[in-house]
């Protein structure tokens, strides 16, 4: 709840009236009236006095210990995506900012306005000098959600900030926060948790939960491959790398990954060795693989999990990864070798529209 609802609710509460709450604290009816609809904030030196008026401490008063419901952070996350689509990042940026003005405390919604604006910025047309500028928004917000008291918020924030100093190039930055990173547990509580559901007769729960770990377990090892791919090709052992992004793309059938995933590794090594044929191939099924959702209710590893999905829709991940995907041909330097390729540039032509 913002400060503007707190003394709205707590004057009504009081059963006191805007105009007697004006008096006590020596401003206008109309003043009370503009901090109830938040269009101003009470002067800081009266603060104090609107605490004890209104029965409140200043940390309640202020949102400082506030938290926000899952369900009201993804409205104002929706908020700031819709202030961006009608009047572009720098508004929607300015709703974000004033949004975490209210609510400064809020790990899980510093968060959620970098993955809104985050997630705007990769779909957006945004050339990429202006979007590393707003890239900087994007990282303090995920820098100062590693301050809050949530760990599964704090080590969210602190993963997806270390990923952003590496995309950025600050390597320095980068190892600074993954070294506040807690190490790993390889003792996975879950798994005894899943026992335990088992051994009280509850297998639809234990199921849900071992098919959740599989699924997080497939989307880490599809990582782990794709940079075990980019690291072997780094230390010029292209042969062992293209055996890897092979076993990468066995591993993505065997997990029913999204069909895009299995193709990663093996793209990869086509690019390194600037293979035209090749990797005009491989972007050819990549493209095509990113327009097919991800059926996770047909899997026999993943239905339970998704079965609400059921026939209403698949997930759908080509939204957010082919403007990505697009972005990156058409700007890498890692693709020169393909710009006067007739067939590379028709190939995005008939995805950009």
């Amino acid at each position: 709840m913002s400060m503007h609802k707190i003394i709205y609710e707590r004057r009504r509460a009081l059963a006191l009236t805007q105009e007697q709450v004006a008096e006590y604290m020596g401003v206008s009816a109309q003043a009370v009236h503009k901090w109830e609809k938040g269009a101003t904030f009470p002067d800081i030196t009266l603060v104090p006095k609107l605490a004890r008026l209104l029965k409140v401490d200043l940390n309640t008063l202020f949102c400082f210990r506030e938290t926000l419901s899952k369900q009201e952070i993804q409205q104002l996350q929706e908020e700031v995506i819709q202030e961006i689509a009608d009047r572009g990042i720098d508004a929607g940026i300015a709703l974000a900012e004033k949004t975490l003005r209210e609510y400064p405390d809020c790990g899980a919604l510093l968060e959620g306005m970098a993955v809104a604006v985050q997630g705007s910025l990769i779909m957006s047309e945004v050339q990429i000098p202006d979007r590393e500028a707003y890239q900087a928004f994007v990282t303090a917000c995920y820098e100062r959600a590693m301050g809050c008291g949530d760990e599964e918020v704090k080590n969210r924030a602190g993963f997806m900030a270390a990923s952003q100093y590496l995309g950025s190039g600050d390597y320095e930055k980068a190892g600074q926060v993954l070294e506040r990173l807690p190490e790993p547990c390889q003792l996975n509580k879950y798994l005894l948790l899943s026992e335990l559901f088992q051994k009280q007769g509850q297998a639809e729960e234990a199921v849900k939960l071992l098919e959740k770990m599989l699924l997080q377990a497939a989307n880490n090892s599809m990582a782990i491959f794709s940079r075990l791919v980019d690291a072997e090709l780094l230390r010029g052992e292209e042969a062992k790398a293209r055996k890897i992004a092979k076993k990468a793309e066995e591993a993505a059938a065997a997990y029913d990954c999204w069909g895009y995933m299995g193709l990663i590794g093996m793209e990869s090594v086509a690019r390194k060795r600037k293979d035209v044929a090749g990797s005009l191939a491989l972007l050819k099924q990549m493209l095509e693989a990113s327009q097919e959702p991800w059926r996770m209710h047909q899997s026999p590893l993943y239905d339970l999990l998704y079965e609400k999905l059921g026939q209403k829709e698949d997930i759908s991940v080509s939204e957010k990864v082919l403007p990505a995907l697009l972005t990156m041909l058409e700007s890498d330097p890692e693709y020169d070798f393909l710009r006067e390729q007739k067939e590379f540039q028709e190939l995005l032509d008939a995805y950009r529209v």
